[in-house]
């Protein structure tokens, strides 16, 4: 919805009448417009500044027509011929409650605050100039909306348990670290097909899956072949039943090949240069036949 800025003005309630003294809202606070009852009794050369409101009558004196009078009273910033005097205005017998305040205006009167129901000069009409008490309830109030939300957001989301992650539990294999003297002797005792290259070659460690039996043996195969290729044929040499064309990749039944000591499963696409290296060892088994531990993400 769009307001009109422009039609908007301040209305300091109440105003007090300059001649019954009573006061009345902004709409009302003219003689006419609450049908004064003293307005008769008031001379009828007095006008009304369209600048300050304040009713306006010139000296008798000075003999003035009721423009010649408002003109002087605009120019001098609306302080000459006021009606009545200031001098003539009946005190208010309500005072402003901050302690020491004697600021209430006679010609607006007090402005009363709903919050702690008592009367104040324009100066401290907010709340927060004269420390109202509804300022206190307002905070509390707001505290207790921020917990009653908090409490409700507790009960309607309720905290997921930490992810899990699968590991395979290490398993025991014949793994060997050595050096040069160690390549010398594997490349002395590794089986392979003749067919492949001596620069082309690499030289690793496998260990055949528990139905096989077949203990830690040294073979070598083409480096630039992939994880895949060597794995089915290590199956060939460890003499399992390689179904992996034939079910899907969570059968149990499926054959992987762990690099060794980490159990870190082997991506069969990978070249076996990237995968390995001389020495390492790998174990062929099936997946269903690893223990897997579950742990949380954060650890």
């Amino acid at each position: 919805m769009l307001i009109n800025i422009s039609r908007i003005r301040p209305d300091f309630l109440p105003v007090a009448c300059p001649l019954c003294h009573l006061t009345f809202c902004g709409d009302h606070r003219l003689p006419l417009e609450h049908k004064c009852s003293q307005w008769t009794q008031a001379s009828k050369d007095v006008v009304q500044c369209s600048e300050c409101q304040h009713l306006i009558q010139s000296p008798i004196h000075e003999k003035l027509t009721q423009e010649q009078a408002l003109e002087k009273h605009k120019k001098s910033k609306c302080q000459l011929y006021l009606y009545p005097p200031h001098n003539n205005i009946s005190k208010i017998d309500r005072q402003c409650t901050v302690k020491g305040c004697r600021d209430i205006d006679p010609r607006v009167g007090p402005v009363h605050c709903n919050g702690c129901d008592q009367d104040f000069c324009l100066k401290h009409r907010h709340p927060a100039s004269h420390g109202c008490q509804s300022l206190d309830t307002e905070e509390q109030r707001k505290i207790d909306r921020r917990l009653a939300a908090q409490e409700k957001l507790a009960k309607t989301f309720v905290p997921q348990p930490p992810k899990k992650r699968k590991i395979i539990t290490a398993v025991p294999v014949k793994s060997k670290n050595g050096g040069m003297v160690e390549l010398m002797k594997i490349k002395s005792q590794a089986k392979g097909s003749a067919n492949v290259p001596a620069s082309s070659r690499i030289y690793i460690y496998v260990q055949g899956p528990k139905e096989s039996k077949v203990e830690l043996q040294s073979v070598y195969f083409d480096k630039k072949n992939s994880v895949g290729k060597a794995l089915d044929a290590i199956a060939d040499m460890c003499k399992v039943n390689n179904k992996n064309n034939t079910i899907s990749p969570s059968d149990p039944e499926r054959l992987e090949l762990y690099k060794c000591p980490d159990m870190a499963l082997l991506n069969k696409s990978d070249p076996l240069e990237k995968a390995l290296k001389n020495l390492d060892t790998v174990l062929l088994e099936r997946q269903g036949s690893l223990s897997v531990e579950e742990v949380d993400e954060e650890e």
